[in-house]
């Protein structure tokens, strides 16, 4: 199973930062890695790779993406967290879509 399907159950900020390196790489090399994003059930993920997924795209101006992939379409409705998800103890300065998201990293 991909760990972006995986419970988060008892994560830590250290397995929430590996997580979002993990989609990181996926999602900025998205042309190499095309057949594993359209394979990817949204519907199945928790809120926060959710969130993680979209602060990514948005992030490195992707947008596209979420009209290219069928699959990532719902993630257009994606809103901030409730509570703060820490990746880093030192989180960016800038004002950016993780800030807007409620992640701190």
């Amino acid at each position: 199973m991909k760990i972006y399907y995986e419970s988060q159950d008892g994560w830590s900020k250290e397995d929430y930062y590996y997580l979002h390196r993990v989609l990181h790489r996926l999602f900025f090399y998205y042309k190499k890695n095309c057949e594993e994003i359209r394979l990817m059930e949204i519907q199945k993920m928790s809120e926060k790779t959710k969130v993680l997924i979209f602060c990514i795209i948005k992030y490195y101006g992707y947008d596209h993406l979420l009209d290219e992939f069928e699959n990532l379409k719902p993630l257009k409705d994606t809103k901030p967290l409730r509570e703060r998800l820490v990746l880093d103890d030192n989180p960016l300065p800038e004002t950016n879509i993780y800030k807007d998201m409620n992640v701190a990293c």
